[in-house]
């Protein structure tokens, strides 16, 4: 049966090409290279507008939506700047996303000292730029409300309501990568 043959060859070729694809995607990540790292050598620097956290290994956007739009976002909002980053491959990629809680929380380090927009002091490390909101929306929901976590104080995470969230603030993910 010739027929048979050929289609398992195109078959062995598509998935030939769909794995060089994939692999060669996975080693241009890891083929950058940072332009600084933090103190501790965790928070790297991609010079591309993104930080990569090496213990994590989430990519974040370096700068959160008060330093990219100068103002609060509702978390629906929130969801359409990920979708405007996504559309326009920001860094590179569209696969954007909001934190989980659990993620927004590995930001959080009582050690780490910055500044947020209104010049108080939140802990996140300071490869992060000054003058960030002090905390993020995340991708946690339950009906009308979604959970914000903070980097202010002790830090920690609260429901705030979707549209009339105070001053609720948003930091995109992507990852965690290989």
């Amino acid at each position: 049966m010739p027929g048979r043959n050929y289609f398992s060859i195109l078959m062995a070729c598509v998935l030939a090409g769909l794995l060089l694809f994939v692999s060669g995607a996975a080693a241009a990540d890891a083929k950058r290279e940072p332009v600084a790292k933090s103190a501790d050598q965790i928070y790297w620097d991609m010079g591309d507008g993104t930080v990569f956290d090496s213990e994590t290994r989430l990519m974040w956007m370096k700068r959160d939506y008060w330093q990219a739009q100068r103002g609060w976002v509702n978390w629906y909002t929130a969801m359409e700047f990920m979708q405007r980053m996504n559309n326009k491959h920001f860094a590179g990629y569209d696969d954007w996303r909001l934190p989980t809680p659990e993620e927004a929380k590995t930001l959080y380090n009582r050690r780490k000292r910055n500044i947020d927009k209104d010049g108080d002091k939140i802990f996140i490390d300071p490869i992060f730029p000054e003058g960030s909101g002090w905390g993020t929306w995340t991708s946690e929901e339950r009906g009308g409300k979604a959970v914000v976590v903070s980097y202010k104080g002790n830090g920690g995470e609260a429901y705030q309501d979707k549209i009339n969230g105070p001053d609720a603030f948003l930091r995109l993910v992507r990852g965690p990568l290989p």
